[in-house]
Order: structure tokens, then C-alpha cells, then sequence
């Protein structure tokens, strides 16, 4: 992805001071009751965001949460590259973000796969631009400008004058289900989806992938067969997969595809059956915390071990949709930290006022980068400083398969 200022979209630090943005609102003080932590430290990071060190010693555990007004701030997908596959440290996602991009720090994300290299396990938009198709676990998302967290899926159709058959994955090709993978997958597909495969050869002309909506796919193509060579997709073309068992149509399709047809393919992301303009999206699991309550599934998800103290990352959102925090939590390190349950993090949220969190990837791809941003008294310079605020279980930092970055908007009082 290309992070140059006129993609972004975002205000520098310097930019929002001359174009005179809004003050950030004043942050109220955090205060927990002394059952959950013993120290809470705040320091601000940039106009719209502040950093808690928080600490429980009994536990113990070692949180560090970055809070930010979403009316100051935005939530950016970031993958580190043009397609699905593909790690990146998350200090090094936020090294790779411009000085005067209004940048403020990155967390780790979704899981992810170490084979392909990572490969995340959900759905991953970034700027609009979908690389991986939604996996059936929950997202956090940026829909018409707001943030949330819920389910989302695919719809699509593959038609034909007046024939249609529906679609219902996109760059997440699974043998059973009817689906089309563009190059921003990257990922060879196996045997079983590959035994009922048809390309798509775009038409002159085409404007595929440009649709009326963020992660929108629209265009003609020309059915062909797919080659010995067609495991991978390049340029425009897709490729279509078909259940390997039983018809491929669904209830009501009414297409038959045969080699030469011409078809418009439609495919876009929807929140609760209706088409959604998603502009950024990353996945967890599970969702801890549901309308200020601790969701079953903190009991239920995964294995014990998976369900047990480990490093942790997670995302929270409150009621109103004005305030987000990103944490941290240290574990795996005896006497300093040993992490959190699944219970823990959504009462951790609870504790700061979410009324929404969902689980990130943990274990040793917990981590927390802040950029501290200056300017040089000499020559007037833009310097940043670049670091991670935790201290992740691995020797080194790990590389994971993605993150959410966020930018500064507002200037400070």
C-alpha cells in the first residue's frame, strides 16, 4: 500500500495547525478500583491520544492502552504490502508511515497464517481495497466513517443477460461455496478448490475492482478454462471456483456457464445482509465484550490453553462510538507479567469504559509502537521516534500478518 499523504487522506500534525482544526476535547482521568490495578500511569502521545501504563501486581500483569477520541483520530488497516501474503514487525508497519503523516502508533491484528507467511485468518480492507475475504469470525471495522465490531460477509453474482448465479466468498476460497480470487490473494490455490475452476479474462476496457462503494468488485469478463498455470491470478483476471460436489448454483441460480461467455461479476462486503461501504478492516476472535457485558464465548473459544493467561491484544469500543483503546498485555514473563484469560481482557475493557472489545492475535505478537513526533530546534525538521512500549514474549519482536495504525487529525489546545 502506497502511504504517501495524498493516499492517506489523513492531516499531518503541522497540516491540521495551519488549516485550523478543531481543539481535541479533554480526555476525562482514568481511575480503577483497586481490585483491578494498583498503578495507573497516563502520558499523552499525541492531540487525540494518550498512553496508560497500568499495572496489578498481584496478578501480575502489565497492560499498556492507548486511548484516542475518534473524533481526532482515525483507525487504519495496515498489511505492510500489495497482497494477503506477507509478515511485518508492528513497530516496522509504523516506520514504514511517513514523519509528517500525522501517524501516532500501530498494534498487532488478526491472526494469521505461516503458511502462505502471513496470511490473515479474516477479513483485511485497507483503504478500501479488500485483500482478504471475510473468515466467519467477528471484525472490527470502519463503516461510513465508524468504527465497530460485528460479523461480516459476502454477496455477489456471476451473471449472464437474464441468468445469475450467486457468489458468496471473495479472496477466501473454500471447495464448497461458489467464489472469485483476484491477485491481491496471492495465495496458490489448492487441489480441491482447483478441480472446478473457470478464469475470467477481463474485457477490454474493464474497470475491474472499481466499484460504487469501497471494497467493491465490478466488471466483464470472458470465461475461459483455467490453465495448468492458474494457481496463482495476475493483472485483472479472476478466477472463479465452483463447489467440487453438487450444482453450481444455489436456490434460485439459474446459470450455466460454458467457455466464451461473457458475464458481469459483482462482489461486495455486507454488515447484516445489506451491502456495506467498509473502508478498513481487521479480524478477531473472540468478541469479549458485548453491550458492557462479558460475552460466553471468553469460555467457550478455542482450547484452554488458547483460553488461559497469555499475552494479549484487543480493541475496545464505547457506546457512542467516540473513544477507542488498543492494549497491550504482557505475558509468559514470571513475576513481571503473566497475562490474561479471555475473562480478564473483556473485564479489563469493562474497567475502561468499552462497551465493546474483541480479542487480537496474543502470544508473542502482542504488541503496542508509539511514535513520538518532534521538531528539530535547529533546522525545523520533522523527527520521529519509534518505539514499542511493551515487552513482547519472544526474544525478538515477532512479524505478524497485519495491524491497525492510527493517525492524529486535531491540534492540541
Amino acid at each position: 500500500m502506497d502511504y504517501s499523504l495524498p493516499r492517506l487522506g489523513v492531516l499531518s500534525v503541522v497540516t491540521a495547525l495551519m488549516a485550523g482544526c478543531a481543539p481535541v476535547r479533554a480526555f476525562r482521568p482514568v481511575r480503577l478500583d483497586p481490585s483491578v490495578a494498583d498503578s495507573v500511569l497516563t502520558s499523552p502521545v499525541a492531540p487525540g491520544a494518550r498512553l496508560h501504563r497500568i499495572v496489578n501486581l498481584r496478578a501480575p500483569w502489565r497492560a499498556y492502552v492507548l486511548e484516542v477520541d475518534l473524533a481526532c483520530t482515525t483507525l487504519h488497516a495496515m498489511k505492510g504490502g500489495a497482497t494477503a501474503v506477507g509478515r511485518t514487525t508492528t513497530s516496522g508497519l509504523l516506520a514504514s508511515l511517513p514523519a509528517n503523516s500525522g501517524a501516532v502508533a500501530t498494534i498487532n491484528a488478526d491472526f494469521f497464517a505461516f503458511t502462505p507467511p502471513g496470511v490473515p485468518t479474516n477479513l483485511h480492507v485497507e483503504r478500501g481495497v479488500l485483500l482478504a475475504g471475510p473468515g466467519g469470525k467477528p471484525v472490527f471495522t470502519v463503516r461510513g466513517g465508524r468504527a465497530e465490531i460485528d460479523s461480516i460477509g459476502v454477496q455477489g453474482q456471476v451473471r449472464r443477460g437474464g441468468s445469475a448465479m450467486a457468489i458468496t466468498a471473495w479472496n477466501r476460497p473454500v471447495a464448497t461455496r461458489v467464489g472469485v480470487v483476484d491477485a491481491r490473494w496471492d495465495v496458490p490455490l489448492d487441489t480441491l478448490v482447483r478441480r472446478r475452476l473457470l478464469r475470467l479474462d477481463p474485457l477490454a476496457g474493464n474497470a475491474a475492482h472499481v466499484g460504487e462503494q469501497p471494497a467493491q468488485l465490478r466488471g466483464r469478463y470472458v470465461v475461459q478454462v483455467a490453465r495448468a498455470a492458474d494457481t496463482l491470478v495476475s493483472g485483472d483476471t479472476l478466477l472463479l471456483h465452483l463447489p467440487v460436489r453438487g450444482p453450481a448454483r444455489g436456490r434460485g441460480d439459474t446459470l450455466v456457464l460454458q467457455v466464451a461467455d461473457t458475464v458481469e461479476v459483482q462482489a461486495s462486503l455486507t454488515w447484516h445482509g445489506q451491502p456495506a461501504a467498509i473502508t478498513e478492516a481487521v479480524g478477531g476472535r473472540p468478541i469479549v465484550l458485548a453491550d458492557s457485558v462479558i460475552t460466553p464465548d471468553v469460555d467457550k473459544e478455542g482450547n484452554d490453553g488458547f483460553r488461559g493467561l497469555n499475552p494479549r491484544s484487543a480493541l475496545g469500543l464505547d457506546r457512542a462510538g467516540r473513544r477507542a483503546w488498543l492494549a497491550v498485555i504482557d505475558g509468559r514473563r514470571p513475576g513481571y507479567s503473566a497475562g490474561m484469560t479471555l475473562r480478564q481482557v473483556g473485564e479489563l475493557m469493562q474497567a475502561l469504559g468499552a462497551t465493546r472489545a474483541l480479542n487480537l492475535d496474543g502470544g508473542g505478537s502482542s504488541a503496542l509502537a508509539v511514535r513520538e513526533a518532534r521538531r528539530s530546534a535547529t533546522d525545523g525538521s520533522l523527527r520521529v521516534d519509534d518505539r514499542v512500549v511493551n515487552r513482547p514474549s519472544d526474544p525478538v519482536e515477532r512479524p505478524v500478518g497485519n495491524g491497525l495504525a492510527v493517525f492524529s487529525t486535531c491540534r492540541s489546545r
